[in-house]
């Protein structure tokens, strides 16, 4: 399934997939570095803690950008095939617009997983001193 919706996604599918990838990957990682009885609330945990949404953040962007350059194809096929039926234009807009779809939802998915990790670092710093942190 995976390999069709990259395949559906065209060139941009690849930058975000790749997002995706990395956002999980942060998720993970980050959730064993906070949660637990050894949680370490050091200011690097929470740059990687922050990456997560600046991943998400960058597959909305390439999927904004490819649904755009999506729109701007299906214009300049229907220009130049003259005369097309209403199918043909539906499935082109429909085809530009899951870009953006896919980039929100790695968004969507950066923010749920952000979201808790930033609580509960901003839990465990309220704990400690800054002094620690560093």
């Amino acid at each position: 399934m995976l390999r069709i919706i990259v395949r559906n996604m065209g060139f941009m599918g690849w930058p975000m997939l790749f997002a995706l990838i990395v956002a999980v990957i942060l998720t993970l990682w980050s959730a064993s570095q906070l949660i637990g009885k050894r949680a370490v609330p050091g200011l690097r945990t929470k740059a990687w803690v922050d990456a997560i949404l600046f991943w998400g953040g960058f597959a909305a962007v390439c999927g904004a950008l490819g649904g755009l350059i999506g729109i701007i194809i299906a214009i300049q096929e229907i220009e130049a095939a003259g005369e097309v039926t209403a199918p043909w234009v539906a499935y082109g807009f429909r085809a530009a617009l899951l870009r953006p779809s896919m980039g929100l939802l790695i968004l969507l998915f950066s923010l749920f997983a952000w979201f808790p990790l930033q609580h509960r670092w901003r839990f465990l710093v309220a704990g400690s001193s800054w002094q620690e942190l560093a």
